[in-house]
């Protein structure tokens, strides 16, 4: 518990400290989700628009920890990156900048959140971001996006208790890595609330061999596969793999995977 009250306040402390207009957190938390967005701007120069207080602290795991730098490898300036489930644009917007000759693939199906996440490709001048609007599944088509709490980052394909629902177009790993020019994806980022199991499991081999690393957060208890599973899964189509554990939440974790290449 202590550990758990150590963390809370040590990240309410690096958000307060890491905005340059911190009253527009207070702002965030007595606000109704359905206000038109607010402007946060970071100290560390981006500015982001968003609705909730919990836009807000995705924005301080992503950009001010960096916690997917840390959970994997520092980008280099000509990767192509994918992020899968871009939410408000919070990791495409910090990725892009670290790439002066590389791009992102922003991909995100729920309809609130790719306004997001325009707006915050606007507002921070990024240029090398494609957005596609639409769910990553096992399969080409539609599924139901389950709306767990209605805020951008807070939606599923695969859970089943949403309070609402939405419907929306679907494409394969294999097909966004048709659509490279490139023909590879050096990084591959991945959040999407327990999509991430049904998104790898059922990738062809032959396209998970174009994938350098992947980094994504693993949830435990929303399917019936958990991050042990996608280890053994990852170990077996050629990957080494490292666990950072969510420091509060037993049920999430970071994973990240890279190729072994021989030389």
């Amino acid at each position: 518990m202590t550990n758990v009250l150590t963390y809370y306040i040590s990240s309410i402390a690096t958000l307060f400290t890491g905005v340059k207009n911190p009253l527009a957190l207070i702002r965030l938390a007595t606000r109704n989700p359905s206000d038109q967005p607010l402007l946060l701007k970071l100290k560390e120069g981006t500015s982001f628009s968003v609705v909730t207080l919990m836009d807000a602290w995705i924005l301080k795991e992503t950009v001010l920890d960096r916690q997917y730098e840390q959970a994997s490898v520092p980008l280099q300036p000509d990767w192509v990156v994918v992020d899968i489930g871009a939410a408000l644009g919070d990791y495409s917007v910090w990725a892009a900048r670290q790439l002066k000759q590389g791009r992102v693939i922003a991909i995100e199906p729920f309809p609130q959140s790719i306004q997001l996440i325009r707006a915050n490709l606007a507002v921070n001048q990024i240029k090398n971001v494609t957005v596609l609007e639409a769910a990553v599944s096992s399969r080409a088509g539609q599924t139901v996006l389950q709306l767990v709490t209605g805020q951008a980052v807070q939606h599923s394909t695969a859970a089943g208790n949403g309070s609402s629902s939405v419907t929306v177009s679907t494409v394969t790993l294999s097909s966004i890595l048709k659509q490279i020019p490139e023909g590879r994806i050096d990084y591959l980022k991945i959040d999407c609330e327990g999509a991430e199991y049904d998104i790898l499991f059922d990738t062809p081999s032959d396209a998970l061999q174009k994938i350098e690393r992947i980094c994504m957060e693993v949830h435990d208890g929303m399917t019936l596969h958990d991050h042990h599973e996608m280890i053994r899964f990852l170990q077996s189509q050629g990957y080494s793999t490292r666990l950072t554990p969510n420091p509060v939440h037993a049920e999430l974790a970071y994973l990240y995977a890279e190729r072994n290449r021989t030389s």
